[in-house]
């Protein structure tokens, strides 16, 4: 009972230094992939992930990211060939950003995110990000 209580504590505690405007532009936080993009850790590897934002106003449309020959670049638009599509609200983006939306067990199990390919691609691409403790975010 006294650890769940510490953990929940804990929880908020993070919850609390994250903080993302409810009017925030998307692209502002996927510009960071590239800046927080670690090399070494995808030297060999070609990903392609994309954003898809719908009914979300100013923040609808698609950004995609692509990872190959070690280098990361993020391109607004969609892409014809990719490993993942992930189709979601900018607010569901935003819960994602503050770590109050589990990504990989609530976003992905309750529909919140729809995926298009691989599911575990966005999981891949955090893997290879590596995120300052002053990012302020919780995943990207």
């Amino acid at each position: 009972m006294l650890r769940q209580l510490l953990m929940e504590w804990v929880v908020r505690q993070r919850w609390k230094k994250i903080q993302v405007p409810p009017d925030y532009e998307v692209q502002t936080y996927l510009r960071k992939i590239p800046e927080y993009f670690d090399p070494s850790k995808a030297s060999d590897r070609r990903l392609i992930v994309v954003y898809e934002f719908h009914d979300s106003g100013a923040n609808d449309g698609a950004w995609t990211v692509a990872i190959a020959d070690g280098k990361c670049t993020l391109l607004k638009g969609g892409a014809d060939v990719y490993d993942t599509i992930m189709y979601m609200t900018a607010d569901v983006y935003r819960r994602i950003l503050m770590g109050r939306l589990d990504f990989a067990r609530l976003a992905y199990s309750t529909g919140a995110v729809r995926f298009f390919g691989n599911s575990l691609g966005h999981r891949e691409l955090n893997e290879y990000l590596t995120l300052p403790k002053n990012a302020d975010v919780a995943a990207l």
